[in-house]
């Protein structure tokens, strides 16, 4: 007698999607497909699509508003829940910036303890070259990811923990050859952007009086330099024998480049985030979104959107998650649109209805590259594959069932924490979540918390 079976369900596999059941017993997935055996519980999905939890790689709890502990704390105690609403299971977060990675991942660890409703790993910030020294410790304690802001210097720099010189090539050198005489498969991460013309065309953007501010914020950003920095930094990783990991890529000119790269057998797993995926400069624009829409790299455009969808289909980009952040309605305050702070809103519980509408129903890919884009790419890129990502006998029974035929509207009145506004505020989507299971137990049932407390753990 088992845990749990789900049954008269579509199951997304590693090899592909089968109608069948998926047995759990003690928090594990036992078995795949028909005649899964006699359980104490028992669910008829009604032919729902079954997958694995998704795993959101780019999160950033503790950094709106005011940084420390105490809105680390709160981000991990109330805005995880919103990760359950969305099928989420596992996130990776970055730490809070400081001048000690090993302090920084401590302090990051020891707030989440106990407080977090999804599974969880840590993304350390590297601003400093003497934090290249600490790179073997905090790997030693469970880091495998390294964020490099590369396209910040200056004030932007400094404000994430760095120093006014940003991350040059020498300095990633150092920190790409720390990684790779750890021997375990830590890689880094990076925020692809030449910030020299960037910064040159942001200040001309700005003196012209345009009033089109989401369009002109994406003209500020020359879709070549997410490229520059990927050639440039790609070629560094390489030198040293690591992955390069770009994140949030939004231009059509960077999936050509990162294929080019491929091409020549540079490891370089790519990744984009849903809003690049699901709306444009101009919609956005035309949306009055304002300041609650400017993000960095920019929203951008059409072709870009399309560019970026095909870059999935083909294998380029092997990754897709968020990039979000806590903010509220507060924190986008400022004296006018170019001094408002960059960053969106959590998206955690909108991200798998809108890659099912706008990938899935849309037709630009199947269910199993959903599920390699949203869960098990990322999973093998942190090293705990197939125990997170994967529907099969041994993996850990994180499950989400999606209901693919009720539509549904986006909103805030979807979210659990503190989370006050999204940019998908009455999108009408299908594939909304309808149960998360984390480690083989309900959490989520029908966009509401069904567990008691919080059993989210470090992996």
């Amino acid at each position: 007698m088992i845990d749990l079976l789900l049954t008269n369900a579509e199951v997304v596999t590693p090899s592909g999607v089968v109608h069948g059941d998926v047995a759990v017993d003690g928090g594990r997935i036992v078995a795949v497909g028909q005649d899964a055996g006699d359980a104490r519980r028992v669910i008829d999905v009604d032919g729902r699509i079954v997958m694995p939890g998704v795993f959101d790689p780019h999160v950033h709890f503790g950094l709106a508003g005011t940084y420390g502990d105490d809105t680390m704390l709160e981000d991990f105690r109330h805005n995880t829940r919103d990760c359950l609403v969305g099928g989420v299971t596992t996130v990776a977060t970055t730490t809070l910036p400081g001048a000690d990675l090993v302090v920084e991942y401590e302090r990051t660890a020891a707030v989440a303890v106990g407080h977090s409703w999804c599974d969880y790993r840590l993304v350390s910030i590297v601003g400093r070259r003497p934090q290249v020294a600490q790179i073997r410790e905090v790997v030693a304690r469970g880091g495998t990811a390294f964020k490099f802001f590369t396209g910040m210097v200056g004030n932007e720099a400094v404000a994430l923990g760095g120093t006014p010189e940003g991350i040059p090539p020498d300095f990633f050198l150092e920190a790409c050859d720390a990684l790779r005489a750890t021997g375990s498969g830590a890689f880094p991460m990076i925020h692809a952007e030449e910030p020299s013309v960037r910064g040159a065309l942001l200040d001309r953007v700005r003196r012209s009086g345009r009033a089109d501010h989401l369009v002109a914020w994406a003209d500020a950003s020359p879709a070549w330099a997410e490229s520059a920095q990927i050639y440039g930094y790609g070629l560094v990783a390489r030198q040293a024998r690591v992955p390069l990991y770009p994140v949030h890529l939004s231009a059509a000119e960077s999936i050509d480049t990162v294929a080019v790269l491929q091409s020549q057998g540079f490891d370089v797993p790519a990744e984009t985030v849903v809003h690049y995926l699901c709306t444009t400069a101009d919609e956005i624009q035309l949306a009055g979104l304002g300041v609650r829409a400017k993000v960095q790299p920019p929203i951008r455009f059409e072709r870009d959107r399309q560019r970026l969808w095909r870059g999935i289909a083909e294998g380029t980009i092997k990754v897709v998650g968020t990039d979000s952040g806590t903010y509220s309605l507060s924190m986008r305050q400022g004296p006018d649109f170019w001094e408002c702070r960059v960053g969106l809103p959590l998206q955690v519980a909108d991200t798998l209805p809108l890659m099912y509408t706008e990938g899935v129903a849309a037709g630009h890919i199947d269910l199993l590259t959903l599920s390699q884009v949203l869960s098990a790419n990322a999973a093998r890129l942190h090293g705990i594959y197939p125990r997170k990502g994967a529907i099969a006998p041994g993996s850990d029974a994180d499950i989400v069932v999606i209901d693919q035929h009720t539509p549904v509207r986006l909103g805030a009145h979807r979210y659990r924490g503190h989370t006050d506004y999204t940019l998908w505020e009455g999108r009408e989507v299908t594939g909304v979540p309808v149960m998360t299971f984390l480690r083989g137990k309900l959490v989520m049932q029908d966009g509401e918390i069904v567990d008691e407390v919080p059993t989210g753990v470090a992996v």
